[in-house]
């Protein structure tokens, strides 16, 4: 009888002593997390590139007298607007300013995490906006994307 006393006090101690060992594994868990966040940030901007690239393929070349021709000729397309920024100041994320495409100023939203400076040439993708800016007149372009 005291074997089986023994025996089983032996079996509670090891696996209490098995519990505690498995709370000194759990903290190891944690690099794993931080693998997983990551490989999620690359998975991220590796999503970000493939959409930006089908962006530009699949824009449709901004053409200022067919759309003041007809204001719908761009709704639901993402545009590809080549023109300079007609701006006093350098412009960053959230600000607006104006590109002058042809002959033809728009007024450009910045959604893109991209900086402008007055003067200088660049490609704008986005969409055309329906309307035009209440204080300016000009037709309004959204980027999502400036090159």
């Amino acid at each position: 009888m005291k074997k089986k006393w023994f025996g089983a006090s032996l079996l509670v101690l090891m696996l209490a002593l098995a519990g505690c060992s498995e709370e000194k594994a759990k903290p190891e868990e944690k690099p794993k997390k931080e693998q997983t966040e990551e490989k999620t940030a690359s998975d991220e901007t590796a999503n970000q590139a493939k959409i930006i690239k089908n962006m530009q393929e699949n824009a449709v070349e901004l053409d200022p007298k067919a759309l003041e021709a007809d204001p719908k000729a761009y709704e639901e397309k993402i545009i590809k607007a080549v023109g300079t920024v007609n701006s006093e100041t350098p412009v960053a994320t959230g600000g607006s300013f104006e590109l002058k495409v042809g002959e033809t100023n728009f007024k450009v939203m910045n959604f893109t995490m991209s900086k402008v400076a007055p003067g200088s040439d660049i490609i704008v993708y986005g969409n055309v906006k329906t309307g035009k800016d209440a204080k300016s007149g000009l037709s309004l372009i959204n980027a999502t994307y400036i090159e």
